[in-house]
């Protein structure tokens, strides 16, 4: 039986792709690659993070990708081509499921990333992951956990930035029986980087800070600051942050200024009564069918626990499978509607409005960071 990513595709990337791709990023890698079937499974710091993986493995690998991924024609023919299983985020998916263990009881590879969504911060994101979900899959699979864990792409491009940078990456192979594979993948750019040093020279190295920077960390004002070059600028008390080489801003890691940010921004979400944003693109799908609806462009307001689009009124409290996609996408559920919302530089400020609010509304901790 042919597995769904031995194509000619693949062969192509693989002969033509893998190499060129290899020697822009500079990769390097290390461990041992056990023969087929198994699972491979790996953190989530870039978009092309496949990409990163794949040279050293000598078997097509069928990628589980989210649905969302499917809805541009052009991204599905070239996933359908390659094998990729669709998934859909936060809800029970058993077509995939079923994909996953038909390719590897037929001798074939499976790529998973666990986290679901590329990391904000350079951190793994403990939150996103249920434990007890992801150890009854492995458990039940009967085939070897092949864990990649990617350093340096993050800092290579951070997801929030405008420009990359000069790459540097490593990947490093292991393989597992059970769930310390995830251990094994759990890594944080910055304490790794705190270890080594690496220098990711680039041009322009802050602009797009404000899609993850909200709170200045020395006034506190609220949506104050831009990147201009590799600066880090605050309007409201004019203070300045570089980012240097390291990527450390103002020689302090972007996880150390988000959680600062997350306690005054809790406090800001619980008090202010009315957000208004700019005008931003949103289309409404089916959500079994994802059969589009309508596409509008309307300013997007939050009062009173209630998000405002045009005249659509949408109750925080109702808002199920929340996710951001690659870094201006922001997407949930809402009753039997998929909405997705398309804004630069406010996709995972809403993220963040959004679970918090409910936090508060619901009685839990609402210190908890979303990195």
């Amino acid at each position: 039986m042919s597995l769904p990513a031995d194509t000619l595709l693949w062969k192509i990337g693989k002969k033509w792709v893998s190499p060129l791709v290899n020697k822009i990023y500079h990769i390097e890698f290390s461990g041992k690659i056990p023969k087929p079937p198994f699972l491979l499974i790996s953190n989530h710091v870039s978009p092309i993070d496949p990409f990163f993986i794949a040279p050293y493995i000598d078997d097509p690998i069928s990628w589980v990708i989210a649905q969302i991924s499917f809805q541009n024609p052009i991204e599905r023919f070239f996933l359908k081509k390659i094998g990729a299983i669709q998934k859909f985020k936060s809800r029970p998916d058993p077509s995939m499921l079923y994909s996953i263990y038909d390719i590897l009881n037929n001798g074939g590879v499976v790529g998973l990333f666990p986290e679901g969504t590329i990391t904000w911060t350079g951190n793994f994101q403990d939150h996103l992951i249920s434990p007890k979900s992801m150890n009854k899959l492995i458990l039940s699979l009967n085939v070897p956990i092949v864990a990649a864990c990617i350093q340096g792409a993050w800092l290579s491009h951070p997801v929030w930035a405008d420009r990359g940078r000069k790459p540097k990456i490593f990947v490093n192979f292991n393989t597992f029986s059970d769930y310390s594979a995830m251990e094994f993948i759990h890594h944080s750019e910055w304490e790794w980087q705190k270890k080594y040093l690496i220098p990711y020279p680039g041009k322009r190295k802050a602009q797009g800070i404000e899609r993850v920077l909200w709170i200045c960390p020395h006034c506190s004002s609220f949506r104050t600051l831009f990147g201009k070059k590799d600066e880090v600028i605050c309007l409201s008390c004019q203070n300045r942050w570089l980012v240097n080489d390291s990527g450390f801003i103002g020689g302090r890691t972007l996880p150390d200024l988000f959680h600062h940010q997350i306690e005054v921004f809790s406090q800001w979400v619980n008090d202010l009564p009315k957000a208004t944003f700019p005008l931003v693109k949103i289309s409404l799908r089916n959500d079994r069918t994802t059969r589009l609806i309508k596409t509008l462009h309307q300013r997007l307001t939050i009062e009173n626990d209630v998000i405002q689009i045009g005249t659509i009124p949408m109750d925080i409290k109702k808002i199920k499978g929340i996710n951001t996609h690659f870094r201006d996408i922001l997407e949930f559920r809402y009753e039997d509607t998929l909405v997705r919302i398309n804004s630069k530089y406010t996709s995972f400020l809403l993220y963040n409005w959004i679970e918090i609010r409910k936090k508060q509304i619901f009685g839990q901790s609402a210190n908890e960071t979303y990195v």
